[in-house]
């Protein structure tokens, strides 16, 4: 059964057209990093909590752009899990082995072969040093959890889209069951796979099938959506002590659906800005924890205010991650998509 008509123009296919999803991954990707920023400067007291939504947003996107991806079934498992590996994986190792280098450099800090290993194949261990299971690059964790995610859609992606979606719930549902039932220590892996915030991928999911009617909502829905996802999260996140999957996953997925529901005015109005940070988000996700551990010694010896200090970090980070989209991303995902066309072309 497909949810989406098939003469449903009403919504882009492809999910370079959304100008709103790629401002939103900028907006999630400095959101993590103004999150992070208090802990490198060494003034937790200043962090804010809801910025760390950024993450909950990036996992309801990533849903979504899962789907939009595959076009409605067509698209080999095979040739989605390569796609996806060309697309994350590569960089991902380059910032790991820097992530390494700047350790080493500005902490003082040896990572172990065995820490390095895991790492890069995406196998999660509990870090002694900082008491998290998190790879040596820290924001990592959330990727573990995004190849879990593919690995599990690649294998569901050719049943129909409701059996797809219900087969994914299944399997997260299985997750959350076993914390719930074995109650395992926040410091194992068996509790780093069994996090609630799964289901915000399964959320961008039902995004996904439902983008032609989301198209076609009235626009002042849309701007509901959005005011009622932003102040339910601040309300949520600062005022109670809620589930982080109903405090900040929720909402997310309520604000994802707002802006993919006022497209039409993103494209219109968006500053182009935020349209490039979006862009470049995976590389300002990926580059930032080496900026900071980089600059911020440095900009805290000067004695600036906090807001000016914080300001020059954020600066530099937006900075290096541009340079990173356009002298390493880019051209190495590129190079990447070149080798695979001609080992294609060979295999034919």
């Amino acid at each position: 059964m497909n949810i989406i008509p098939q003469n449903d123009h009403a919504a882009p296919r492809r999910i370079q057209q959304y100008t709103s999803i790629q401002v939103l991954r900028g907006l999630a990707a400095l959101m993590v990093v103004i999150y992070h920023l208090p802990a490198a400067l060494g003034m937790l007291d200043l962090r804010i909590p809801v910025l760390n939504s950024g993450v909950d947003l990036f996992f309801v996107i990533s849903g979504f752009v899962m789907v939009l991806s595959t076009d409605n079934r067509r698209a080999d498992h095979r040739a989605f899990l390569m796609q996806r590996f060309t697309r994350v994986v590569p960089f991902y190792w380059v910032m790991t082995f820097l992530m390494v280098a700047a350790l080493w450099l500005f902490a003082g800090r040896a990572v172990f072969l065995e820490q390095i290993t895991n790492s890069l194949l995406f196998i999660a261990y509990l870090d002694t040093v900082t008491g998290y299971v998190q790879p040596v690059l820290g924001v990592g964790w959330t990727l573990n959890l995004e190849i879990l995610f593919y690995i599990l859609f690649a294998a569901t992606m050719r049943f129909g889209t409701l059996t797809q979606m219900a087969m994914v719930g299944v399997v997260f549902a299985t997750a959350v069951a076993a914390r719930i039932v074995f109650k395992p220590a926040a410091d194992t892996v068996l509790f780093f796979y069994t996090t609630p915030i799964l289901f915000e991928f399964l959320a961008g999911m039902a995004l996904g099938h439902l983008v032609g009617r989301l198209a076609r909502l009235p626009t002042v829905l849309g701007v509901s959506a959005l005011v009622f996802a932003i102040v339910s999260m601040l309300v949520m996140v600062l005022g109670f002590n809620l589930p982080r999957t109903l405090a900040q996953g929720i909402p997310a997925l309520i604000l994802v659906a707002g802006c993919i529901s006022l497209e039409s005015y993103f494209r219109l109005f968006a500053p182009r800005l935020l349209a490039r940070l979006g862009d470049a988000s995976y590389s300002l996700y990926l580059t930032h924890p080496i900026v900071l551990l980089a600059t911020a010694p440095v900009v805290a010896s000067a004695n600036l205010s906090p807001w000016l200090a914080g300001a020059v970090i954020v600066t530099a980070c937006i900075a290096v991650c541009l340079a990173s989209y356009s002298f390493i991303e880019k051209p190495l995902l590129a190079i990447l998509r070149m080798s695979r066309s001609a080992h294609q072309v060979k295999a034919q």
